[in-house]
């Protein structure tokens, strides 16, 4: 079979092949491709670059192509995409995500050549519907407020908002065209179907970066009262809201503390910091927590996996989300873990039996959760084990395998 992936991001062992610098800890979708290489395919992978073509091996090509902004359309990458179909002529075509314009340009390119029969969309998130849930719980004010960094580059929240709208638009003209789409949700099931009720669903489910199949959690062996965050970098993945509810954690846990990686929104440098930043940073200050929250910078994934081991509890604190990897990780781990109920979480996580749930807009159940969590002590890992034997099952890279080359062979 010959198969052509389409990524919004570039494989590990491409990233080898096109720098001097190692591939930093792996992507998921390397496990992907790792297993599918196994299989004796032949894959052509197309992702983001500097035009770059090249192998890894006698059976993996892959060619890079320059994109401008996620939600301008390029005709050019369309007639691009033409010409790679026509060299390499594919029996399937895997387009993993619906999230930037370069979806829509190999979905034209394959409806002129006759392959949508053959073509298949694996949902990730859907801008679509999230930019409606983007900005949930931040005032007004500073939804409209611009940083010196944001009126640079036209991009305070609102604006962000509307680009992940204009997203939606090339993301909802794919899926309306497409035929087949992968999804591994209730949320992803019913979002597709509402906006392209002709296509056929297939169920697969997503297998997690390698390093987090190995390791348990211990409670005896974590930093107590410490909560750690996956990212506070954009509204959607509701930071505010989870300053809130730790501000309500320290009152009975006062030497409770908060990770997150990324970059301080504390120290950030003036010139450079967004208004949500300044607005986490506003709020970190008015809640007295601001000392009490450690900023881990940019982490490999062995250095993720130590976070989540070193947390007594991981929390996602999110306004929408369709499957996080960052819960997967958690579970198979066996961190106990507190989560939004929006999207797909539900499917991910049962309530009271593998972990908590709660309404994202309400921070109070959030920090009664978290404190439940720590009083637990030991007892967490009873919860923890319920998760991670879920996501063994959810994350299962063999059964996973199987299931996408299934879909494949139904396709070709």
């Amino acid at each position: 079979m010959r198969l052509l992936w389409l990524c919004n991001m570039v494989p590990g062992k491409i990233k080898e092949k096109l720098s001097a610098e190692a591939a930093s800890g792996g992507l998921w979708v390397d496990h992907v491709l790792s297993g599918l290489r196994r299989q004796g395919l032949t894959i052509h992978v197309l992702c983001p670059g500097d035009g770059a073509r090249g192998a890894l091996d006698e059976r993996c090509s892959y060619t890079t192509f320059r994109e401008g902004l996620p939600y301008v359309y390029l005709p050019e990458l369309e007639r691009d995409f033409e010409a790679e179909l026509k060299k390499f002529r594919p029996d399937v075509i895997h387009i993993w995500g619906t999230e930037y314009g370069h979806t829509l340009a190999m979905v034209n390119a394959a409806e002129t050549l006759g392959l949508l029969g053959q073509t298949v969309i694996s949902i990730q998130g859907l801008c679509s519907v999230y930019a409606g849930h983007y900005a949930e719980g931040v005032p007004y004010r500073v939804q409209r407020e611009f940083t010196f960094r944001d009126a640079v580059r036209q991009d305070n929240i609102l604006q962000q908002q509307t680009k992940f709208a204009r997203r939606g638009e090339l993301e909802i003209a794919a899926l309306k065209k497409v035929r087949h789409v992968i999804g591994r949700t209730d949320w992803d099931e019913a979002c597709t179907g509402r906006i392209s009720p002709g296509a056929r669903y297939h169920f697969c489910n997503e297998t997690l970066r390698e390093p987090f199949y190995a390791g348990q959690w211990q409670y005896a062996g974590c930093r107590k009262h410490r909560i750690f965050a996956s990212s506070c970098v954009y509204p959607v993945k509701g930071f505010h809201y989870l300053l809130e509810a730790f501000a309500e954690v320290t009152k009975d846990y006062p030497g409770a503390t908060l990770a997150v990686p990324g970059k301080s929104f504390l120290t950030a440098d003036k010139l450079r910091r967004t208004s949500y930043q300044k607005y986490l940073a506003a709020l970190a200050r008015k809640y007295g927590v601001a000392d009490k929250i450690e900023f881990l910078g940019s982490l490999s994934a062995a250095q993720m996996k130590e976070a989540f081991l070193e947390a007594n509890v991981f929390v996602l604190p999110s306004t929408i989300e369709n499957s996080p990897n960052s819960l997967g990780e958690a579970m198979l781990l066996g961190v106990p873990c507190v989560a939004s109920d929006v999207g797909g979480v539900a499917n991910l996580m049962t309530h009271n039996r593998e972990g908590y749930l709660y309404q994202s807009s309400a921070p109070y159940m959030l920090a009664y959760y978290l404190k439940r969590v720590f009083a637990m002590g030991d007892g967490a890992k009873a919860l923890g084990a319920s998760a991670k034997a879920h996501a063994a099952v959810t994350h299962d890279p063999e059964k996973n395998l199987r299931e996408l080359i299934a879909i494949y062979h139904d396709l070709a």
